[in-house]
């Protein structure tokens, strides 16, 4: 078993911080943008809150709504995934979603890999199989699933799925690598009806973002083979960039967009 430590962040002495409900924080660029931040501890040391244990997985802690959402992994008495949710200032259990999920032909099986998004009262998490579930985020309450492996046919990567998914307006975006060609698949938030796929690319671990682009909303997704910005909302590709990998996909992390700019990088590439 592992803990999870969670420390108190004050933000100029009294005054909480923003909320962190997905995967590299509220606009997905790592950037805090609440006033106050502080510059430097009082100490060497921040004393601690709470600790919890928890079983293994990759997947980062995000904190929405007084809640901090997690995944991870058990594999006693049988494999199983599990979405966890903790109240921040105690870290007090509130609920907790656990399913069947065997991890097959998947390298580093320590559990889960992609963040817990979380929008308007609704929690997504995405397991490393390809289980994707849609939470109240208030009490675990399942409003609706799918196992995206058997219905998409995916090509799975190496490391599983790891690409948090992303919250576009009405839709639910997610790269997950179907095959043939649904790289990336747009859901109804609310109701999980798939609304548009795209691409025959292979996928990878990176997480998309969305820019704006000459006045539109663009998604931008580093695949396994190309760099490509889709319409979100139809899922039309405007442009492709080829970036194939040069010995596999490896793909990790996230496009960061800065002054007009996008930026990659890759461990081999």
């Amino acid at each position: 078993m592992k803990g999870v430590l969670l420390l108190s962040l004050i933000v100029g002495g009294s005054t909480l911080a923003d909320d962190w409900p997905q995967w590299r924080g509220p606009e997905r660029d790592g950037v805090w943008r609440e006033d106050g931040v502080m510059q430097a501890f009082a100490g060497d040391e921040i004393a601690l809150r709470w600790r919890v244990p928890v079983s293994s997985g990759y997947s980062g802690p995000t904190v929405a709504g007084g809640r901090v959402f997690l995944t991870d992994r058990i594999t006693k008495p049988e494999q199983m995934e599990r979405v966890l949710c903790f109240d921040w200032r105690t870290g007090e259990e509130l609920w907790s979603l656990d399913y069947e999920c065997e991890y097959r032909d998947v390298s580093y099986s320590a559990g889960p890999r992609a963040a817990v998004t979380v929008h308007d009262g609704l929690a997504y998490a995405l397991g490393s199989m390809g289980h994707l579930h849609c939470l109240d985020a208030a009490n675990g309450t399942v409003r609706w699933r799918k196992d995206l492996h058997a219905e998409y046919r995916i090509d799975m990567p190496m490391w599983g799925i790891a690409s948090s998914p992303l919250v576009e307006g009405d839709l639910l975006i997610a790269q997950v690598g179907g095959t043939p060609d649904a790289c990336l698949v747009a859901f109804d938030r609310r109701t999980g009806v798939e609304k548009w796929r795209a691409l025959g690319d292979r996928s990878s671990y990176s997480t998309p973002i969305v820019i704006n682009q000459a006045g539109t909303r663009v998604l931008v997704c580093w695949t396994g083979d190309n760099i490509v910005g889709i319409d979100a909302q139809s899922g039309q590709v405007y442009w492709t960039h080829p970036f194939p990998p040069a010995q596999m996909v490896l793909g990790v992390a996230s496009p960061v967009f800065h002054d007009d700019r996008l930026f990659f990088t890759g461990f081999y590439d």
